[in-house]
């Protein structure tokens, strides 16, 4: 793996430090654990990256933070939280914390694997689910930075869509469930919506076929990438 992608992970790791939430903590890192005043009220079931190609959403009881959009006529970044906390406690139900992550770019060649992004972030894999919508694969480390309180194990995964290459990304808190076993269907849930939403062009499947192995490094590179993201 090239230091390049490995500088674009940790980029996109610190990212996840800064989108769509308020609070943060003395030691700089956002808390998804407790509402605010000052919460941003306004939040979104679904939000629409990729010029509209792709709809995200979450899990009943998740919304997508429009704080956290990034959006281009080809890709997009969004984060996925509690409605309820992401609403300062005026929608939704109080449910596990959690913050997801999707990002969208055009696709160059074959889905990273989860043994491929944990290679990327120099981390162990501790184990892969191959499930309907999405493989994916939970990480050792990488996750402790996300926000305050968060647990270093965390899960991710990639599939293709269209012509899109779609990264899927969970933490949670310290010992959350959704840190451990749930984590992985609720990514499988984020990214079947993704799936069931997406309406191919004519003549064009919803995978991609593969390509060489140089254009899978490509696109591992795209799958970390924030360039394509700024508006």
């Amino acid at each position: 793996m090239t230091r390049r992608v490995h500088k674009l992970c940790a980029a996109l790791l610190g990212a996840a430090v800064l989108i769509g939430c308020d609070e943060i903590d003395p030691s700089g890192r956002m808390s998804l654990l407790g509402t605010s005043a000052g919460a941003e009220a306004s939040v979104l079931t679904s939000a629409g990256l990729a010029g509209g190609d792709i709809r995200v959403s979450g899990p009943d009881g998740y919304c997508v933070d429009p704080n956290s959009l990034r959006r281009s006529a080809t890709g997009g970044f969004a984060a996925i939280a509690s409605c309820n906390i992401l609403s300062g406690g005026a929608q939704g139900p109080v449910i596990e914390p959690a913050l997801a992550i999707v990002t969208v770019s055009k696709a160059d060649g074959p889905a990273p694997t989860p043994a491929d992004l944990a290679a990327a972030l120099q981390t162990e894999l501790l184990s892969t689910r191959e499930l309907g919508a999405v493989t994916v694969g939970q990480m050792a480390s990488g996750g402790a930075e996300a926000f305050a309180g968060s647990d270093p194990r965390h899960w991710r995964g990639a599939f293709l869509v269209g012509p899109y290459l779609v990264g899927v990304t969970l933490y949670a808190p310290r010992n959350s469930p959704l840190a451990s076993t749930q984590g992985a269907a609720f990514l499988n849930t984020v990214s079947s919506r993704i799936r069931a939403r997406f309406v191919p062009a004519t003549g064009e499947s919803a995978e991609q076929s593969q390509s060489p192995e140089n254009e899978q490094r490509a696109g591992l590179g795209r799958l970390f990438e924030r360039r394509d993201l700024q508006q």
